[in-house]
């Protein structure tokens, strides 16, 4: 068991926790030793019968005399991790949580992460079984509600500016475009607006403003990523004037932005691919 402190801000479950595969739509598992040494057997079923989703156990323990109130967190996605080959592109990461005693988890409303409210009784220890929607755990952590709300206060000013500082710079070469016509603005400002829609999309701004489902989000940041190598590939071959170079670097960048575009395409049928 983790042993829940009244003055730990956050504490990182992702590596206490164990993961199980169970072979039907029920998962057996022995809870965590007490105070009173018994070690008792839960059986959780899964949300859907006949499903066979990914399990993952914990424990918490709460030592002290006091009632401990805490917020589980399990993000739909962080690009720290996510891979180069079949990336995990975001998705729902808890369907379910079980306690093996006290308050059942309250699933909290959160548009980028799978928030649970977690009350621990003094002197207990509880194991949690938590369902999976999707096979990849990225992060989970335990955090107070107050230290939370700050830490996502801090993010949306942090991303606000970031967002705005793109969208002024892709507004500044539009502008710079029309009043000259030479390839390396449009170039340029196609770069800034392909980085513009990735942040948006990254930061959750573009889910907020259209609200969209987990798979269709999946779609947007591939192709996003598609695009903006597409139009990164574009401002290099205006920057270095390739075509001055040699005729077949203007072949090579023509045929590369073809296969570009096929991505985008492909994000639609199969976005990790």
């Amino acid at each position: 068991a983790v042993r829940v402190t009244l003055d730990a801000k956050a504490v990182d479950l992702t590596p206490m926790v164990e993961r199980y595969r169970s072979e039907g739509d029920e998962i057996r598992i022995s809870t965590a030793m007490g105070r009173d040494g018994i070690v008792r057997r839960i059986a959780v079923k899964a949300r859907e019968a006949g499903s066979r989703p990914d399990w993952i156990v914990f424990a918490l323990t709460n030592e002290t005399d006091e009632q401990i109130d805490r917020v589980l967190v399990a993000p739909h996605f962080r690009m720290t991790g996510s891979g180069v080959i079949w990336p995990d592109l975001g998705s729902s990461r808890i369907a379910a949580i079980t306690a093996s005693q006290g308050i059942r988890p309250e699933r909290q409303d959160n548009a980028d992460a799978d928030m649970f409210l977690i009350t621990l009784d003094p002197g207990t220890t509880v194991t949690f079984v938590a369902e999976l929607a999707s096979s990849n755990l990225p992060q989970l952590y335990l955090w107070q509600a107050a230290a939370h709300t700050e830490r996502m206060n801090g993010l949306t000013l942090y991303k606000g500016i970031i967002i705005g500082i793109a969208g002024l710079l892709a507004l500044f070469l539009t502008i710079v475009f029309v009043v000259k016509g030479a390839l390396i603005f449009p170039a340029a400002a196609a770069l800034a607006w392909a980085v513009l829609a990735y942040a948006c999309i990254d930061f959750g701004f573009f889910q907020r403003i259209f609200p969209v489902t987990g798979a269709a989000e999946r779609v947007y940041r591939a192709g996003a990523e598609a695009v903006l190598a597409a139009t990164l590939l574009v401002f290099l071959f205006a920057y270095l004037n390739l075509n001055r170079w040699h005729v077949r670097y203007s072949h090579v960048t023509g045929f590369w932005l073809v296969f570009l575009a096929a991505l985008v395409g492909l994000a639609v049928v199969d976005p990790p691919m």
